[in-house]
């Protein structure tokens, strides 16, 4: 989901907060309104004292008006008291008292705005397994290890990262943490494995103009895409390499984090796809690229 939609999705779970909340004052000043006739008598002698003293022009009329004033207010919460109410009750109790629910404080986006613009963020984040994380992690080849904490650096310096190395070294795992330090970081994250992702686009292809975009949009404007076990799906002929060059290449453009990884050699990426993806995957400027080592985790010992 593109920045500008959760944002939207994000705005109006806040405009619905202070909806509610106003919604909830005028009801319960409604309320004591409709069932309390002296409540409406001192409230509007209340107001009334308010604009005298508030258009009073001399120092004696603001003296008398003040005075006036005084005692209307003191006789209006008075009567709100012996009904159970207090003065907060006037008011709408918004959720936020920094920008009082409107998402924005001197035209700055509020704290509680971004904090609702990162659970959509998470909410609409898709990752492999949410407990295989750098916290979790039980790696201790020293290589490895090495590899993992520069992923982690990549990670949070907006990086790309492509992680090779034979089967069970944890490429999976590490994919995987990247995606979930990516979410903490509040990015939009989006996790397919290469057989996903080319079933992506197969329907892309086979689909009309408006629901093309409509999926590479999904897969491009994400803030990171990562891609598990690069090299394992089917080559469709002219589907296959030709949706992921424009993928990849507009992701470069963009500045957009790719994490991939694969099974297959360096050279054996080139062999599989044409050279203008093998350039740009394996691009040491915008790239971090690291092979894991050792023998496969998943076989018992």
């Amino acid at each position: 989901m593109k920045k500008e939609q959760l944002l939207k999705f994000a705005k109006r779970v806040i405009d619905d907060r202070r909806y509610k909340a106003e919604e909830t004052c005028n009801q319960r000043l409604t309320s004591l309104r409709n069932e309390n006739p002296r409540f409406c008598e001192h409230e509007q002698n209340y107001k009334v004292a308010q604009i005298k003293f508030a258009m009073a022009r001399s120092e004696a009329e603001k003296d008398n008006a003040k005075i006036v004033l005084e005692k209307r207010r003191s006789e209006f919460f008075s009567l709100l008291n012996a009904y159970g109410f207090n003065e907060r009750d006037l008011h709408p109790q918004y959720f936020c008292k920094f920008c009082n629910d409107t998402g924005y404080v001197d035209f700055h986006i509020c704290s509680c705005l971004q904090n609702e613009i990162n659970r959509q963020i998470a909410a609409n984040s898709s990752v492999g397994n949410k407990d295989f994380t750098f916290a979790n992690s039980t790696e201790t080849e020293e290589h490895n290890s090495a590899v993992y904490n520069k992923a982690s650096a990549c990670v949070t310096k907006g990086q790309s990262i492509l992680l090779t190395g034979n089967t069970g070294t944890g490429k999976t795992y590490l994919l995987n943490a990247c995606c979930n330090q990516a979410v903490a970081e509040h990015k939009s994250t989006q996790l397919l494995t290469a057989y996903d992702l080319n079933s992506l686009f197969l329907d892309c292809h086979l689909s009309d103009l408006a629901t093309q975009q409509a999926i590479l949009d999904s897969i491009i404007e994400v803030d990171v895409l990562a891609i598990d076990d690069l090299g394992t799906e089917t080559i469709y002929k002219n589907v296959s390499a030709n949706y992921l060059f424009v993928v990849i290449n507009e992701r470069v453009n963009r500045n957009k984090q790719t994490f991939i990884s694969t099974n297959l050699y360096l050279s054996e990426l080139r062999e599989r796809y044409d050279e203008r993806i093998f350039s740009r995957l394996l691009n040491a400027k915008t790239t971090f690229i690291a092979k894991l080592q050792g023998k496969d985790k998943r076989l018992s010992v």
